[in-house]
């Protein structure tokens, strides 16, 4: 999640093989996407070095933050930035080893199931209070707090179920009779860092990421993009939901039906990082988009699976969200206003028109935020970021449709991910595609 620049999605070649293993599955006539199941398993999962790689990745990855954050660091951008081995990993690293071992709260669904409630009902109280009343916020937090701990291992066990219900379970070297989920589900309620994302001025597209501490305050994200912009590049800080870091972070202030969808989404990367589509995450091209859009549409039938056997209600106002504002301006369509707007600026910078591209990117800014629609700042890098994922409004790429697609003809998100996790390009997604509507088709 912390860069993605350099080559096109076309001139990428197919991955070596895919097409023959794609083919060998699907060629073979069968004539129901049921049976899709058993012949979308390309080729056994091997991954011999991975957990040697794995490990030394964990040794050396923190010995090298703790030396990089040793070293003076001097302008805006770099003193506010976030540190993922010497701040997460090493201050998160006990609860991943208790986790593990089994050390800490079993809850029950009841036990769980009320440790929800009360989370997200409080999670409501302190967005209700926070904007203006700092003191009460903070008591609430350290109320909620509480609370944390039961709800995070209760939850992990739900995603778990549902990656067994799921069939994503593996059989790891030495341990092949016993199927786990790996990776183990883990995650850690918090505040989740802020993503400073930058894009040229004349396209839309991400040319780095970096990660910024999470208590940045407005004024000082507008400082660090104030920093970073120049006449060739803009900028943007926003609020992100999650990081599959591991243990995975996940925004601690969010809907709870949003907060599932992220937990469950965040472990698909997990899971993906084992993979072809995983290992390309940040290589350029599509990667990006691939890997974001996938775990978006697979992380939300997770928690549907999750939601359908142990369904729960959150009452108005109660389920993480801050009471509803008062807006007298009639409805607008946000998905289609923002769709409509992406494309619009598509074709405008195509064309060379900079300046009226963004011109029009704050006219909607100000029209949204007089429909009680606040978006700080509406730019060319803002659509490079929330168009990764491309089953979203910011989006205009059609990955997103051909991801959506792969997925209504593999009928369940076991076979989706099996399908998915050897994509590497567009080409190879095509390929997937192609052989997936031809055993679709009535003979």
């Amino acid at each position: 999640m912390l860069e993605a620049m350099g080559l096109s999605a076309g001139s990428r070649p197919v991955s070596p093989g895919i097409r023959g293993r794609v083919a060998a599955a699907f060629g073979r006539g069968l004539p129901r996407v049921r049976e899709i199941e058993a012949a979308v398993s390309f080729e056994p999962w091997r991954p011999r070095f991975y957990p040697l790689v794995l490990s030394a990745a964990l040794v050396f990855g923190l010995l090298g933050g703790m030396v990089i954050s040793a070293l003076p660091r001097g302008g805006i951008v770099r003193s506010n930035e976030w540190h993922l081995w010497t701040g997460w990993e090493k201050e998160t690293l006990p609860s991943v080893l208790f986790r593990m071992l089994g050390i800490g709260p079993d809850p029950n669904e009841r036990e769980g199931s009320d440790a929800i409630r009360t989370y997200f009902r409080l999670t409501s109280q302190i967005a209700a209070v926070e904007p203006s009343d700092s003191a009460e916020a903070e008591a609430l937090t350290k109320q909620r707090a509480v609370y944390e701990n039961t709800v995070e291992r209760y939850v992990a066990g739900l995603i778990d179920e549902a990656v067994v219900a799921a069939g994503l379970q593996r059989r790891l070297p030495l341990f092949s009779d016993l199927p786990i989920t790996w990776p183990p589900v883990n995650f850690e309620l918090t505040s989740p860092p802020q993503l400073l994302i930058r894009s040229p001025r004349n396209a839309i597209l991400r040319a780095g990421d970096t990660l910024m501490r999470n208590n940045l305050t407005p004024e000082q994200a507008e400082a660090v993009e104030k920093a970073t912009d120049d006449a060739e590049t803009v900028s943007i800080v926003e609020p992100i939901g999650g990081l599959a870091a591991y243990p995975a972070v996940v925004s601690a202030g969010r809907s709870f039906d949003g907060w599932m969808n992220t937990t469950a989404h965040e472990w698909v990367h997990h899971y993906l990082a084992f993979f072809p589509l995983g290992a390309t995450w940040g290589s350029g091209g599509d990667s990006i988009t691939l890997n974001e859009t996938t775990a978006n549409i697979a992380g939300e039938a997770l928690a549907n699976i999750i939601r359908a056997k142990h369904p729960l209600q959150l009452a108005a106002n109660e389920d993480g969200r801050a009471p509803a504002i008062t807006c007298n301006a009639p409805p607008i369509d946000f998905f289609a206003e923002m769709r409509a707007l992406r494309l619009q600026v598509d074709g405008l910078l195509a064309a060379g028109q900079v300046t009226e591209a963004e011109r029009a990117m704050e006219a909607k800014r100000v029209f949204l935020g007089e429909h009680c629609i606040a978006i700080r700042k509406l730019n060319q890098a803002y659509f490079a970021f929330h168009g990764s994922y491309a089953d979203t409004a910011a989006a205009s790429d059609p990955i997103g449709p051909k991801i959506e697609r792969v997925r209504k003809l593999t009928g369940d998100v076991g076979t989706f991910l099996r399908v998915m996790r050897d994509v590497t390009n567009v080409r190879d997604l095509d390929s997937a595609l192609a052989i997936l509507e031809r055993t679709a088709a009535p003979p």
